[in-house]
Parts: C-alpha cells; structure tokens; sequence
C-alpha cells in the first residue's frame, strides 16, 4: 500500500493502537447475499411492522415486546447503479462530481420489498457468512428506508475498494423521521438499548470464528453505543473478549463530557480501533448544542451555552427575524465568534427565519433555524465549493504547543479524532461520511484518496477554564486536507 506523507503519520498511529434477493441465489452469491447488480440489507429493527408479515413496512411506531422480544428480522434490496469507486478519481474536480453523482442516487435509490426472516434464518446466514460483518446504527430524523439506503451506499463503496463482500446489517430503532421530536426520538433510542444490547451478544456467539463485526453509529445513535459499552466491559473486562473489530462514530450526538468519562468503557469493545468523526460545521449538532446546553463529541468547538445567549438578549428574549438581523445581534453578545458561525451556516442554507407564532422558545427556534436535510437535488456548499485551506491551528494553539509540545495526544490510546468539515457533498451535510468511511473499515485503514493534516483544537471555554486558563493536554486530530488528493 503506497501511503502519502500525511497518510503515513494516520497509518502509523493507527497500527498502534428484486425481492427474492439472497433467498434464491446460487450457493456462491447466497454467502455473499448480493450480486453485481443487486444489494440485500439486512435489519434487525424494534420499529412495528405496519404492513403484513409477507409485506413489511417500518413506520415509526415501537415492536412492543410482548414476550417475544421487539426484533424484527429480514432483509430488503437495493439496485446498486453503476459506479466506480472513488479511489479512482484523479483529481479533485473528479472526485466531486463522483460523490455527488453517487449521493444524489442513493438519496433516491427505491428500497425494495423488504421480506422477513425468522429469527433462526437469520442467524443461520449470520454463521454461513465469512467476513465483514457491518452493524449501522442511524440517527435521529431519519425513516427505514433512508437509513437502508445510507448503509447501501457505504456498503457499496466497501465492497469495490476492499474487493469482497460485506454482511450488512442495518439496526433501525423507531425515528419518527420528524424534525419536532427530537425528545421522542431521544425516548425511543433509550427504549431499544436493551434489544441492541441483546442483538449484539446474540451476532457475536452465532457468528462464524473467521467473521467479525464493525459498528458504526451516526449522529444520536452513537449514544447506544456507549449505553451498550457501559453495560458490557466489566464482562469483557473479566473475559478478554471485545465483540467489535473497530467502532465507527460518526456526527456523534452525545454529551462531550459524557464521552469523555465513558471513552475506557467504549475502548473495551473494541480488539482494534475506534475512529470519531467531527464537523464543526456541522448544523444539526450546534442545534443539539443549544438544545443541551453542551458541547457535542461530533462538534467538539465551543457552544450550548453559548448559542442560549441568542434568546436572551437585553430587552427581553425574541428570535432573530433573518440572517442579517441574527448577526446584528452577535455582535453585542459575548459569544460573537460562535453567532457568527452560525450565521455563516444559515446564510449558507436558509436565508429567512419566520419568528412569527413561536412563543420565542429555544427549541423553536433551534429547530426552525438548524434542522436542515437538504433537499434530493440542491447542492449544500462544502465541498462542491471546491477545496479550501484553513488547516492552520489557532495562533493560542500554536503558542502552547510551541511552549510545550508534550501537550499534544490522542483521544484515547486506540482512538483516532478526524475532523471531516468541508467534506459535504450533496446531502451529506449530516449523514454517514461514506468517502471516509470505506477506507477505514479495510483490514488495513487508509484514508485515499484523502490527505490527512494532523491539528489540535482550542479546548472548550468551560474546559479550558478548568484547566487553570492554560491546557494540560491537546487533542490531536487528523483533519482532512481539502487542498489536495493522493497522488
């Protein structure tokens, strides 16, 4: 494997630390539960099945358990398009009409007729697989359906770049797809961290010795992986026996600080690495940050309590009426920096802010200004802008490294932070990074065709605050280079 510079520095960090789709296939392609033109999904999902047991179809209603566990099983095709992998591209210009070719596809990609499976079939094709096993947990807003087409793209990506196939295995808890019930998707999340838990040790034990299994959880859905970690390493930890190859967390929506105490739990469950992808840019999460009033691990750049100071401005509490007016008032608050950002994304994706019948609440306001899917066919800025610079760290950031370089470290010992803001294509603002994702999910993880710059972020106000005005530590980051590719 040839490695760039910047690459090497990744890669030696990372070395230490139609619906009768896979049912009537051929033995050699029933292993492999796909085709050249075809890709089966396979889920195991607590959403109620609202069709029929020979016809599926997932809403947003809970599978109540009523002595028969809340899993459903079964499996659901794809058609594949036709596509080459990104690795191919040669220069940069290339590489965004590809990844916007691809997303605009999968966005609308039909998902076929799902089928069922009973419980012993599918467990059955988990011990005749011999690989990759991929678990995705989706996140929040988001149905059955576009969570199937999410896994499909990474999927896709992984088995032309790798070369062989990918069992993948979609875990769908019961988003209502709806941007107003973040608190109802947060309810439901917690209610299927028992059945995931329960998912995960059941696919350990019945997989085959020479298979093993990656988790990759996005956006809220990472939390059920520190929920499982929690319960899990004091077993592993008597046991000596981690149930995932690498974990992937991707737009992680969970409390920073709660990371930070649970980092070990989570480190447990993992025999190899754990990679955490963070956008600064990233809209949902700054919502996520006001709505908590804490800092996200998926954007670990200062705001909860910051953005809060939007709606209590002098004079009473309102909402700003646009993007002019929301910068106008950034410059009176102490937290100018950040509204500022703030602006630059709104104006970025909605140029108007309705304040009308809102009762000035937080939340309406946060939802009406950040909680922005964009559309199947509208370009979202990014890297469709083309490559841009800013790699360079702070000038605060290089004075204390300069001062004591001895300051810089990982996460955790088998933990790597890559920073992927900038790399939006279309619609991929707040999805599964799929470019990155594939390469890192290899026996051997790579970033191709993406340079990597190693930079350190300023800690938080309320860190930093902690740390006696000066660092202790820095966390390292691998941020993608959107100045140039591999050659």
């Amino acid at each position: 494997m040839h490695l760039s510079s910047g690459l090497k520095i990744v890669y030696g960090l990372l070395a230490s630390v139609s619906v009768s789709l896979a049912f009537a296939l051929p033995p050699a392609l029933a292993q492999a539960f796909s085709n050249g033109s075809e890709l089966g999904i396979f889920y195991a999902t607590t959403r109620d099945n609202e069709g029929t047991a020979a016809r599926p179809s997932y809403g947003s209603g809970r599978h109540l358990d009523l002595g028969q566990g809340s899993l459903e099983y079964g499996v659901a095709p794809l058609n594949r398009g036709n596509f080459n992998s990104i690795v191919e591209s040669k220069n940069w210009s290339q590489l965004r009409s590809e990844m916007a070719r691809r997303d605009t596809y999968w966005t609308n990609a039909k998902v076929g007729q799902g089928s069922k499976l009973s419980d012993a079939d599918f467990f059955n094709r988990v011990k005749n697989f011999h690989g990759l096993i991929c678990i995705y947990v989706h996140g929040y807003d988001i149905s059955f359906a576009e969570s199937a087409r999410e896994l499909a793209e990474l999927a896709d990506e992984y088995e032309k770049r790798a070369g062989q196939p990918v069992f993948p295995i979609l875990f769908s808890w019961p988003s209502t797809g709806s941007k107003v019930d973040y608190s109802g998707d947060e309810a439901s999340l917690e209610w299927s961290a028992v059945p995931f838990r329960d998912f995960v040790n059941r696919l350990y034990n019945e997989k085959s010795a020479d298979s093993s299994i990656d988790l990759l959880a996005h956006s809220m859905g990472s939390r059920l992986a520190f929920w499982y970690a929690m319960a899990a390493a004091p077993t592993i930890t008597s046991s000596g026996r981690p149930p995932f190859r690498n974990i992937f967390l991707s737009c992680a929506d969970i409390d920073y600080y709660t990371a930070e105490q649970r980092k070990e739990e989570l480190q447990k469950c993992a025999e190899k690495n754990i990679f955490i992808l963070t956008n600064d840019n990233d809209g949902p999460l700054l919502t996520s940050q006001a709505l908590h009033a804490q800092t996200r691990l998926g954007r670990p750049a200062d705001g909860g309590v910051a953005i809060r100071q939007i709606v209590t401005q002098p004079g009473g509490a309102r909402l700003p009426r646009n993007v002019d007016d929301l910068r106008n008032m950034a410059t009176s608050a102490k937290s100018g920096e950040l509204l500022n950002q703030v602006g630059n994304l709104l104006a970025g994706s909605q140029p108007s802010v309705n304040s009308g019948n809102n009762n000035n609440s937080l939340a309406q306001f946060a939802l009406t200004t950040f909680l922005n899917k964009p559309g199947s066919g509208g370009a979202s800025g990014g890297l469709l802008a083309g490559p841009t610079s800013g790699n360079a760290e702070s000038p605060d950031v290089q004075s204390w490294l300069a001062g004591n370089g001895q300051l810089s470290r990982e996460w955790s010992s088998r933990t790597k932070l890559i920073d992927d803001t900038g790399l939006v294509t279309v619609n991929m603002g707040h999805r599964i990074a799929w470019p990155l994702l594939a390469g890192l999910m290899l026996s051997e993880p790579t970033l191709p065709p993406f340079v990597a710059t190693v930079v350190h972020k300023r800690p938080s106000s309320m860190l930093l605050r902690e740390m006696g005005g000066t660092p202790t530590y820095l966390y390292r980051y691998y941020k993608i280079d959107l100045d140039r590719l591999q050659k």
